[in-house]
This record gives C-alpha cells, structure tokens and sequence, in this order.
C-alpha cells in the first residue's frame, strides 16, 4: 500500500508535500527524544523469560540475564587468553616446584575458562532469543559441569600444598612471580600474574572484579526468579510435569549458591592478584572457595541437563516454540502493526482505507496475462 502511494506520486509538487509531512513527523519524534531526556519514547524492545511473574518482570528478568551471559562469556574469554599466556610461561619442562604448582593451577583454570565460556554462550542463544531453546540449556548445562570439574582440578591442585601442615616455602613474595621460568637468574624482574606477562597482573585483577560483579548480579536474578516464579512451589512438584519443575527450582536455588561462592572465591583472588600478593594463609583459603564453589556449581548444571537434556522432549512441550511470556496471537500481532501503518499514514496525510486492493491495482486483464 505504501509503495503504492509512493508510486502515485507523479509531480514536483506532490513530493515536495509528502516530504515536508515527513519532515514534520519527524520533528515531533525529535521533539519526545528530547522530552524524554535523549531517549525515544518509543517501548523498548524487551527480550522474554519463561518463568517469572507478571510477563513485565518476567521480559526485564530475560533481558538482564541475556545480558550478564554475554558479559560472563566476554570476561571468560579474556581470562582464557591471560590464562594460555600464563601455560606457556610455567609449564615447559624441567619444572621446578613453583612452576609445578603453578602449572596445575593454570590448567586447571584453563578447563574451567573454556567450560564457562560454552556454558555462557549457550545459555546467552536461550536467554536472548525470541523463544527457548531447550537444546542450548542441554549444552549449557553439559559445558557447565566441565566449567566446575575444572576449577575443581584447580583449586585442588592449590589446596594440597597451601592447606597443608607444612606447606612449601615459596621463592617470592609476588603473586605475579610465582612458578614463572623467564624470571631466570639473568631475566629482568617483571611483574606476572603465574607468568601471564607484563599486562597479564593488571588484565587477571580486571577479569577478577569483573567475575565478582557478574556473579553478584546473577545471585540477584538467581535469588528473584526462585521467588516469582512458580517453579519453587511444592504443588508444582507433582504430576507429569513436576520433574521438570523441580530441576528448574534446582537450577536457580543450586545457582544462587554457586554464585554466592563464586564470588568469595573470586574475591579472595582478586585481593592477591590486584595487590600482587603472595601469601599462603590466603591461597589455602581461595583455594577452599573454590572447591566449595566447584562441588556448589555441579548441582545446577546437573539440573540444567535433566531438564534440557533428559526431559527435552518434555521442556520443547511446556514451551511450545511459543514467544516466551507472550500471550498475544500471531493475528494480533498483525492488527497492532497494521494499526500503527495506518497511523502513520494518516500523519502524512494518507487516506489508508481508499488505497485501492491488489486486485484493483491490477490494470492486466486475464486475456493478456494467458498470452
């Protein structure tokens, strides 16, 4: 219809009216930007969620996880570059005994970065899309449980030696130091996070803090939607659909708790790393975060498969491929934009119901068409 009308445009004159209405209802939406503080007062595009309630909290809800998802993605993916750095500095052999540990750590916190760097994806492919997708939470929660085997290997590896009665003495006082083999007796002294390079100390402390905030954010989204949603009800719990509701009650209690010891584990790091401390004391304790935070973060992703891998066929019904929270009809949704055409068109000064029909756009008659 539109194109129609921009087709019957056939003079100067005419066009010079249809832009200067244009230009006009430009200048109002101009006008509402300003008044709304620079922002357009047009609804902003909210992404949905399939769980919380009423379907307003619940849109604000997918749109701040789908946010943090992308953001823990990005933070992980620093620290695996950082943490590959860090290998290829403390583990060549021969290594010694600081370079040994250090080696262990490193690859340990390098399974765990991949691991969450998967699991965060995939659950961002969910969590940012129209509709749910029960296979990327299969794969979510899959990459998940290698995430918290690896920082389980990690912390593990740090907790042996640290936790002990007669723990190590080690060679240095500098966190950034400790294990790397270019730190020779002829290599200048440099600052490194377990051999992460010069800028590796400041881009751990910045992945640190960063994991923290993160973590704080989804214990808070973690901790809201076990609360307004009805998945934590024990009524829900029975009948053929109560497996489901309990892995995902699983999935946000079990995960608020994870995050919880995430972000003690990531903190204490963060103290050492940000100060370029070393001390044992501190690592015996980070290291024990980490081991809890491990065995916490196992619960809510082995949930997460149950729901999206062993009940998928079960979770792809209760969502239906259907717009998440979403109770408007394919139909309705039509009307709204037909209406807003309409409303357009008639601020440019448009009559939208005496556009002529396709068929009486038609000037071909069936004789020429059968030619």
């Amino acid at each position: 219809a539109v194109a129609w009308k921009l087709n019957a445009v056939n003079s100067p004159s005419a066009a010079q009216r249809m832009v200067e209405k244009a230009k006009k209802i430009a200048g109002k939406a101009v006008h509402q930007r300003d008044a709304g503080g620079g922002q357009f007062m047009a609804t902003p595009r909210l992404l949905p969620n399939s769980f919380v309630k009423p379907p307003e909290k619940g849109q604000e809800q997918g749109t701040a996880t789908c946010i943090f998802n992308v953001m823990e993605a990005v933070s992980a993916t620093i620290g695996l570059g950082d943490d590959i750095n860090a290998m290829a500095r403390t583990c060549p052999s021969p290594r010694d005994t600081a370079s040994e540990l250090a080696c262990q750590v490193d690859s340990g916190i390098m399974i765990a970065y991949v691991g969450t760097v998967a699991a965060k994806l995939a659950l961002a492919a969910s969590n940012c899309a129209e509709t749910a997708n029960i296979d990327a939470v299969c794969a979510a929660g899959v990459s998940g449980v290698i995430a918290a085997l690896g920082e389980l290997s990690a912390a593990s590896s740090l907790a042996a030696p640290t936790c002990s009665a007669h723990p190590p003495a080690l060679p240095t006082t500098k966190i950034s130091e400790l294990g790397d083999q270019t730190l020779g007796g002829r290599a200048p002294r440099r600052r490194l996070v377990i051999g992460e390079g010069a800028v590796g100390n400041g881009v751990q402390c910045g992945v640190d803090v960063s994991i923290v905030v993160e973590n704080l954010a989804n214990l808070g989204l973690a901790i809201n939607q076990a609360v307004h949603s009805a998945n934590c009800q024990k009524k829900n719990w029975k009948g053929s659909g109560g497996s489901l509701a309990r892995s995902l009650c699983t999935v946000d209690i079990g995960g608020a708790i994870a995050y919880f010891a995430q972000v003690v584990t990531f903190t204490q790091l963060a103290i050492l790393n940000c100060k370029d401390f070393l001390d044992i004391k501190a690592l015996c304790g980070a290291s024990i975060a980490g081991i809890a935070t491990a065995a916490a973060a196992i619960a809510p992703y082995g949930a997460a498969i149950h729901a999206g891998c062993t009940l998928n066929s079960a979770a792809k019904e209760a969502t239906a491929g259907r717009r998440r929270l979403d109770d408007h009809e394919p139909l309705a949704h039509m009307n709204e934009v037909m209406r807003t055409l309409r409303a357009t068109m008639a601020d440019l000064g448009q009559n939208a119901s005496s556009i002529p029909s396709i068929r009486d756009q038609n000037t071909t008659s069936e004789a020429d068409l059968r030619k």
